[in-house]
Parts: C-alpha cells; structure tokens; sequence
C-alpha cells in the first residue's frame, strides 16, 4: 500500500525524524531580523512535509467559508444518451454529489503510449498537401509500414484535418487506440474504425480502411498525397420541419468531401429611424447572425437545378449571397423562420445559411442511400465523449442549470496516473509582453490540448495575475485573487493566493514590493526581473528606476511619459521601479546591498512548482464559495453573462477544464451559473479563468467549438503536453 500511495509513505516519514532534520533555514520577512536567516525547528519541517502530503492526496484545501442552508429540496434527474446522469440543481448553495458521471477507470490506458508508437506503425514518410479529385488542400499527411513491413504502406490524416476538411465526424470512444468514426456509413451495422498513430506529438487517424471502403485510389507525388474517388452528384434535397427545427436532406450519388464554416454578420446601418416616435420596442433585441457555409465536392444535377432553380433577382435579402452567373436553389428554414440557398460552381455545391451566431447546425451523413444531412435548431449540441489520448478525454454535452441550458465543452484529464500527461502554464511570448492566438501559442510551445488562463491588460498586452513555472515566478498573483496549483505528481491545489516580496538593505530598512513582473499599477515599488524580458518600458509618467545587479543598487534612472522609456533589465539583477514613491529612493542609496524576501500566502502554496491565477474561485469541497467582492471585481463582472472558462478539481484528482459560451436562449453564464455547471461536470473545486472574448479551448489542432467571430489572442494559458511513456 505504501508503495502504491507515496503520499502515505511521506506521512509515515514524519514519525521519523533524525538529527539531520532539526534545522531548516529560511528567509523570513514576518517572523526575523531584516536580512538574517531565521532557524526553524523540526515542527516547521513537519509542517512542510505534511503539507507536501497533503498535495500529493489531493486534498482540497481553500480559505472560503461557505454560508448554505443545511437541507436542500431533493435533485430531479433524467437519464441523457449513453446512460450518463444530469441533474438540475436546487440552488447555488446547495451541497451535492457531482452529477455527470463518466467511466473514469477507462481513461488510462496503460498499454498505449500516446506518442510513440513502437513497430504498430512506423512513420517513413510526410507531406503536407493533399490532392482530392485534383482539389489542393494544405493538410498534413504521414506514410507509414505495418507492424514494420514496408510493403504495406498506410497513411494517416490527422483527426483535426478528417473533420474539419473532409467532414469526416468522430464518435464516442473508450479505447484511445482505436477512432470510430462517421462518414457515410452506418455506425451499428457497419462501423469505421480508424488505427491511432501519433507523430511528432500530433493524432493521426489511419484512414486505409476507410480509403477501402469507399474506393479511393492513393498515390504520393513528392509532398502531396493525390487521392481520387468516384465524383459524386446532388440528385434530390428536401426540406423538413421537426418540432425542434429544420432538417435539409440532400440525397447524394458518390460520397463527397465536404467542409463547414462561419463567419459572423456584420449589422447593416439603418439609414433611418427605425422607430420614430421613440416608443420602446418591448421585444427582445435582435440576435447577430452568421453566415454558416457548407462546400461539398459535388455538383447538382440538371434535373434537380431546372426543376427547383430560381433567378438571382427573385432571390429574397435574406439570400442574397449567390455568385453571379449561378444557378441558385433558394431555401426557407420554415420552422426557425431564417433562410438559406444552395449553388453550384464548376464541380462545388455551396449551401450558406443566415442564422444565429449561438446556433451549432449539426451536419452529419448517412447511407443507403447517401445523404449529407443538416439540423438547424437553437440547443443543438454534437454529444461527445472520447478518448482522445491515454489520460485526455474530450466531453461535450448540454447542460441544464435552472431554466437555461448551456452547451459545455471540456476536457478531462488523468494527469495523476498518466505518467504521459504534462501540465505547465502557457505565455504568447518567450517574455511576458505580448499576446497571441490560443492555437498559436500552442503549435509553437508543442501542446496538443491548451485552455485560456489568467487575465491579462489587452491594451499593453501584459498579464495582471500569477503565473510560476518550474518554481519560477513570471507574474505575481494580484488582489488574494483565485488560483491554481499543481505538480508534475499530479497533485493540484485551488484558493486564493497572494505573493509578500520584501527587500531590506544592509543598513536594515524594509521596503514592502507590491508585485513581481505585473501589468498591474499601483503606488509603490513593483520589481521586474529577466523573466519580464529584456526591456521595461514604463507603465505610467514620471517612473523612478533603480537598478539592481549583483546583489547592489548600480543607478537610478527617471523615467518620462508612460510607453516612452525603456530601461534594460540586468541578467544577474533586476528593476525596481517607484511609482508615486519618491521617498523611498533616499533608501536606496548607489552602492547599497539589497535581499529579496518572499513568503506565499497560504504557505502551502509555495511547495508548487506551476501556478495560474485568475479568479474567483468558484467551488471548494463541493461548495460554491462565490466572493467576487474579496478578490476585487468590479460590480459589471460579478453580474454579467458572457463566455466562461474554468478549472476544477473532481474528488478523485483529475482535472476538468471547461468552456460555455452561451445558453441556448441567450448570452453566456454568470458566475455562479459556471459553479453549478462545474459541480455538475464533477468538479469538487473549481477556478474561474478568464472569459469574454478570451474563452478558448483548444484540443489537437483546433479549436473546439468556438463561435463564429474573431479568433481572441491571449496573453497565458494551460497547456497540456503529451510525453513519450
């Protein structure tokens, strides 16, 4: 047993300890001389270890008090599709088991080392374009032996390109070695399942069997993989109303590639008062649109197009997007009340639909005969729950709370027993100044799964939160906001978190520093190190810096406007700069020794390596601890509804990291709409992360279900590597 659980065998330690263990000398700001060294004794060492073993249980420790009344009304459950269980909350202080159960003892596989892959399938050779019936698309493509026979030559597509340029859909999976899939097939009477191959930290889908069964031809030209396949035809399309939306059927000879997309709508200005007599419309205010574009590698057939084509100057507003010299097929969504058109171009069919930005059409196929089907509805959601990776398992599900249904995203992972599984905080940048796309900032540091992290000033681009990695602090946590903890064990802790930096001077004056490599101003002493960068350029007018190098105060320099000075940061020192703080350069006089002091508060933060911070903490023990007002937001954040990032913590030490974009009604959840829905994911304890724009979740090249509008850069993130076993 104690084998199996260190944390058991750190604990039986403390009932041991020697000689050697008496003395432990730290600095100490709080309990010391100014610039000595305090001796502790063993009960501070026991302290340490204990908490150190208390980390490695996983326990959950915060500093909320939670206020809830001591009974709540009973839950209602339904069962959802794959007999997983959702509950509708009683009330935000309602303590209650977690209620979206999964297989959690499926999601390590122990035989399967997520990146190599031995001689199953031995990569020798890749590209990077693909060819389909002389169609260029820039996709990544591997070749590879079987069981290291090079006459059997495999090819792989990655899963991210098979669905978002072939439309191919990925089903719901419990071995992460094998990807069922759907593409004009019959899942129960004839399933696809496509061979996992990992290259170069990337998932590749081996699509042989599917290239089998649908009569592809493939052959390598160089960097392209040409791929042809018998052309295929719209010959009929049908338009049905459902009580729940619309459904287009296009029945299909031949099996063609397709692609979705979106892009927002922008409002048309009126060029007149809509509303004259100032009379307030008491109806809801109109939803942005979309235009949601489906591309198949089809064409039409004369017959459908002279039996259901109309002229270009028939066409409605609605749908006035077909290209000159088209023959156009206008639809009607009757039941949602939007409309849409389909054309066809050379040997392309385009169908476009103006819609709601929150709405999610799911476009899936089938077959006997072939058809691409389209369901336009507002709370539609594609179901997920696969197991993308020994120790990552990729969910998607609606999520009731009160009245409101969500479409969640997230992503479960077993970093505690996936020895493969690798947590660290994500920057845009090698120095802190700067922002990026989610995806990129991923692609270049080699994550294959990465959420949105702390927040960040999106003006001078710098962070305003904690971020340490590898025992290093980048960024300094503000105001005893929320964060999260962790280590490479597994191990992870969530509260709120303040950093006390002191620095004394050899003739002993103590001078508090406010925060360590920040975006976030304030009168007095901030400190910048080379973890900032190589530069500092200042933030607000009228800056003094002190140059630190070597342990000694080296200069004093004035700073101007703000953005209009930059000073150099020493590689053996740092900077510190007086903010509205003149008084205290007298202090610092040239020449004079200087000692950094450091203590986190809780203490038992500091024995982990990786921080993240953002705010507020939303759950801890399975209560929701809401206290925007403790951690400083304003009164606008507290109320608002918008897009929602978080991570939690679930009993058993796994991590859920998660993203809600909005109801299916209306705009995104408040904040204690996201506790509840991470008490329903699970979560035991659970962080806000930051939202808005920022909301990002990213998983093996893409983003996953990110509405259509501006891809958001960030500043930080987490991101999620997956390491050779």
């Amino acid at each position: 047993m104690v084998r199996q659980r260190p944390e058991i065998m750190l604990l039986s330690l403390l009932l041991h300890v020697g000689e050697g263990d008496r003395l432990i000398q730290l600095p100490d700001t709080r309990f010391s001389i100014p610039g000595k060294l305090r001796k502790r004794g063993p009960g501070f060492a026991v302290s340490v270890l204990c908490a150190v073993a208390l980390s490695l249980m996983g326990s959950a420790v915060g500093n909320a008090t939670p206020v809830v009344s001591s009974s709540g009304p009973e839950a209602k459950t339904r069962t959802l599709k794959g007999g997983a269980l959702l509950t509708k909350p009683a009330y935000a202080g309602y303590k209650r088991k977690p209620t979206v159960q999964t297989r959690m003892e499926d999601d390590l596989d122990l035989g399967f080392s997520p990146v190599a892959q031995g001689d199953r399938h031995r990569v020798i050779r890749q590209g990077t374009e693909l060819s389909w019936n002389g169609q260029g698309r820039s996709l990544s493509w591997i070749a590879g032996s079987s069981d290291g026979n090079p006459t059997q030559i495999r090819y792989g597509l990655t899963d991210t390109d098979l669905m978002q340029q072939m439309g191919v859909e990925l089903l719901n999976t419990d071995d992460a070695q094998i990807q069922p899939v759907r593409w004009f097939s019959d899942p129960e009477s004839q399933p696809l399942n496509l061979p996992v191959v990992w290259s170069q930290g990337r998932r590749y889908l081996d699509i042989t069997p599917l290239a089998e069964e649908m009569g592809w031809q493939l052959r390598e030209s160089g960097q392209i993989l040409e791929v042809t396949s018998p052309g295929a035809t719209v010959e009929e399309i049908e338009q049905q109303e459902e009580p729940w939306g619309d459904r287009i059927v296009l029945d299909l000879n031949g099996t063609p590639v397709f692609t979705v997309t979106s892009s927002p709508i922008e409002p048309t200005p009126q060029d007149e008062d809509p509303n004259p007599d100032g009379v307030q419309d008491s109806g809801p205010p109109a939803l942005p649109l979309q235009e949601f574009v489906i591309t198949l590698d089809a064409t039409i057939t004369p017959e459908l197009l002279n039996a259901r084509a109309i002229a270009k100057e028939n066409l409605t507003t609605a749908t006035d997007g077909a290209s000159p010299g088209n023959k156009t097929i206008a639809l009607t969504l009757g039941q949602t009340g939007f409309a849409g058109l389909m054309e066809t171009s050379g040997d392309r069919t385009t169908l476009r639909f103006q819609i709601p930005q929150m709405w999610r059409p799911r476009v899936w196929t089938d077959r006997n005969p072939n058809r691409l089907i389209i369901d336009i509805q507002p709370d539609v959601v594609t179901e997920r729950n696969i197991l993308w990776a020994s120790g990552v398992r990729w969910r998607q599900q609606l999520i009731e709370v009160a009245d409101s249904r969500f479409p969640v995203v997230w992503l479960e992972l077993n970093h505690r027993n996936a020895s493969n599984t690798v947590l660290k905080p994500i920057t845009a940048n090698p120095g802190l100044p700067g922002i990026a796309e989610l995806s990129q900032i991923a692609d270049r540091l080699g994550a294959n799964a990465a959420i949105n992290g702390g927040f960040f000033n999106r003006n001078n681009q710098l962070p305003l939160g904690a971020i340490r990695e590898d025992g290093r602090w980048l960024s300094s946590p503000i105001l005893n906001r929320g964060a999260i903890a962790w280590n490479d064990a597994g191990s992870a802790i969530i509260g709120r978190l303040s950093l006390e930096e002191t620095l004394t001077t050899a003739q002993g004056e103590a001078l508090p520093i406010l925060f360590l490599n920040s975006g976030y101003v304030k009168a007095g002493i901030s400190r910048y190190t080379p973890e900032w960068g190589e530069t500092y350029t200042t933030l607000i007018d009228n800056e003094i810096i002190v140059v630190v190098e070597g342990g000694k105060v080296t200069q004093h320099l004035q700073g101007e406007k703000a953005g209009e000075s930059t000073f150099a940061i020493p590689k053996t020192g740092f900077l510190l700069t007086l903010r509205s703080f003149a008084s205290a350069l007298p202090k610092l006089p040239i020449g004079t020794s200087v000692l950094i002091n450091r203590v986190t508060v809780p203490s038992y933060f500091d024995v982990y390596p990786h921080i993240l911070g953002a705010g507020p903490v939303l759950l801890n023990n399975n209560w929701i601890v809401l206290d925007p007002e403790a951690e400083q937001f304003n009164q606008n954040f507290i109320e608002g509804k918008a897009s929602r990032s978080a991570i939690g913590q679930t009993e058993d030490g796994r991590l859920v990291i998660a993203i809600a974009h909005h109801r299916t009604n209306g705009p995104g959840p408040t904040l204690t709409e996201m506790a509840q829905i991470m008490q329903q994911l699970g979560s035991v304890n659970a962080l806000n992360l930051d939202g808005g724009g920022s909301t990002t979740l990213f998983l093996g090249g893409q983003l996953l279900e990110h509405p259509p509008r501006i891809i958001p850069r960030i500043h930080n993130g987490l991101g999620i590597f997956l390491q050779s076993e």
